[in-house]
């Protein structure tokens, strides 16, 4: 018989058929088992954005599961004025599962204030007016005895500070070199080799304390992100320049002492009961438009021109730099970083201005212009929202990164075009910027208690 012929019997097909089958239910379950291990995979990996800064992008998680809240002033909204007297200007939200923050409307009223058309009026009260109730007590678990620290510049965010205080009936306090709590001055200028001494006008801080519930509210300031000692022949300038060593020279020791027993008056808050800011409210952005505006000055560049990528990635690494260093030096606050609002656009709204230094005949030196503020907010929102490729690092500490616990808030959107509103050529109004920016600060500081 050939050696090719193949005898076509039944018992061969028989044969073959079985090899068929068995091989079928050999790769059925391979695919029943690569599938399943494919799901599992899914939910066990978390995706790259999850590991990412929390910008103004809202969270997936929505306003009623599980107790948690998304955050109006992320959201698309509007700024709604007072329809009558004693009410409040406040962002509206258009999603009505995201309702706009009244905790600060709910804390004014747990003060017993007369109504008012202007709240600069509110007369101040006693502490002791405050009653039970169940606002009362919700704003008590959130605010009592919490410490909030802003840090800024010198212009807006003590303006904030004081706005915040006049809404609750108080006035803010300077802390300066004869204040109880402003030691640090001194101490700061003499281990830091300043050659002159503080200037008696110069402001370590201005608090404004919430006595009925022992809220207390703190502006600190910096020159941004300068670290060149570009403004020591200031009149008030006051040492360290750079921005991490006015956190260990100034800003832990005004802490410490706020919570120190040594300190104890009347007039003097409590004790804090911990060193630790519950939470911070940080912004860079007027000082190192002045350093830019003064460089331009010198060179005799135009001052409204467009940042240069070279400046706007040193602004990026400074900015790591510095979140960096609060984090490391404040492990469980909640970081806000607030970006830089545009100021009404005016000829009195000068480098010379905004340093103290304008004399009788006005210059045509620009502190800024809408350009270049949108460029330092855009370069924020890359380093809350990176993108791609992009990894930002530190420019004094290359081994630095961004934090991925900061959170944005895009103040310069809520109060867009409220400048006809504005104090002076820079600081926001009482209303709406004030009232707005005040229940932003409740709302953060019930995420910050509840560790959102």
């Amino acid at each position: 018989m050939p050696s090719n012929y193949r005898p076509l019997t039944g018992k061969s097909k028989a044969r073959s058929a079985s090899a068929v089958e068995v091989a079928g239910r050999v790769l059925t379950i391979f695919s029943a088992g690569f599938v399943a291990v494919a799901v599992l995979c899914s939910f066990g990996t978390p995706s790259s954005s999850s590991l990412r800064p929390q910008g103004w992008k809202l969270p997936s998680i929505r306003a009623g599961s599980s107790g948690a809240r998304c955050d109006p002033f992320a959201q698309p909204g509007y700024v709604e004025s007072p329809h009558s007297a004693g009410e409040l200007a406040s962002w509206r939200t258009f999603d009505s599962s995201c309702p706009p923050s009244d905790l600060f409307a709910r804390l004014v009223s747990t003060l017993g204030h007369r109504t008012s058309a202007d709240p600069s009026q509110i007369a101040p009260h006693l502490s002791s007016d405050l009653k039970s109730s169940p606002d009362s007590e919700r704003i008590a678990a959130i605010a009592g005895n919490r410490t909030v620290l802003l840090i800024g510049d010198h212009h807006v965010d003590r303006t904030l500070v004081e706005h915040f205080c006049t809404l609750v009936g108080r006035k803010a306090v300077k802390i300066d070199r004869a204040h109880p709590w402003g030691d640090a001055l001194d101490a700061a200028a003499k281990s830091n080799g300043q050659a002159t001494a503080v200037d008696a006008d110069v402001a370590l801080a201005h608090f404004c304390h919430v006595p009925e519930y022992d809220l207390l509210l703190t502006s600190v300031y910096s020159f941004g992100a300068d670290h060149a000692e570009t403004w020591k022949s200031q009149r008030l300038y006051n040492a360290p320049t750079r921005f991490e060593s006015r956190i260990t020279d100034l800003y832990q020791p005004l802490l410490a002492a706020m919570a120190s027993s040594t300190y104890t008056s009347p007039a003097l808050p409590k004790p804090r009961l911990r060193r630790e800011p519950d939470l911070v409210i940080f912004n860079s952005g007027l000082w190192d438009l002045a350093r830019w505006a003064s460089d331009d000055i010198d060179s005799g560049a135009s001052l409204i021109d467009n940042l240069s990528e070279q400046r706007i990635l040193w602004w990026r690494g400074r900015m790591v730099d510095i979140l960096t260093a609060l984090r490391k030096t404040w492990k469980r606050s909640r970081i806000v970083w607030r970006n830089t609002h545009f100021p009404l656009a005016s000829e009195a709204n000068t480098v010379e201005w905004f340093l103290g230094t304008e004399g009788a005949v006005k210059k045509n030196h620009p502190l800024y212009h809408s350009n270049r503020i949108s460029q330092l907010n855009n370069a924020q929102r890359s380093l809350l929202e990176p993108q791609g490729d992009d990894v930002a690092k530190g420019y004094l500490d290359r081994s630095a990164r961004m934090p991925v616990d900061v959170h944005g808030v895009d103040f310069a959107n809520l109060i867009l075009g409220q400048d006809q509103h504005q104090l002076d050529p820079l600081t926001p109004s009482l209303s709406p910027a004030g009232s707005i920016f005040a229940e932003l600060v409740l709302w953060n500081l019930q995420a910050a208690v509840e560790g959102r």
